[in-house]
């Protein structure tokens, strides 16, 4: 949603979000490259850990708060977005 807010172009829009979903992903591989605590940082980012600790039926909290807060966050910045918009067309 955030990211088709900012675009009026639904294919354009459509790659980033792809894109993202993408980074997202591969943010592991980096976090096994990266060792110390800024490599466990970022494996705590990664959507593939949390995605197979569920799909596994581990029911662990943090992969339920990540996916929480990466759609909180996702929704902030979309009303966000929105309302920037609307300021800037009045």
């Amino acid at each position: 949603m955030f990211i088709s807010s900012l675009t009026d172009s639904t294919i354009l829009s459509a790659i980033l979000t792809f894109a993202l979903v993408l980074f997202l992903w591969v943010i592991d591989a980096a976090a096994v490259a990266i060792s110390g605590p800024f490599g466990a940082a970022l494996g705590q980012l990664s959507l593939l850990t949390h995605y197979t600790n569920l799909v596994k039926g581990v029911f662990d909290t943090s992969s339920l708060i990540m996916f929480a807060s990466y759609i909180i966050l996702g929704v902030f910045l979309t009303a966000q977005s929105i309302d920037a918009l609307r300021y800037q067309r009045s």
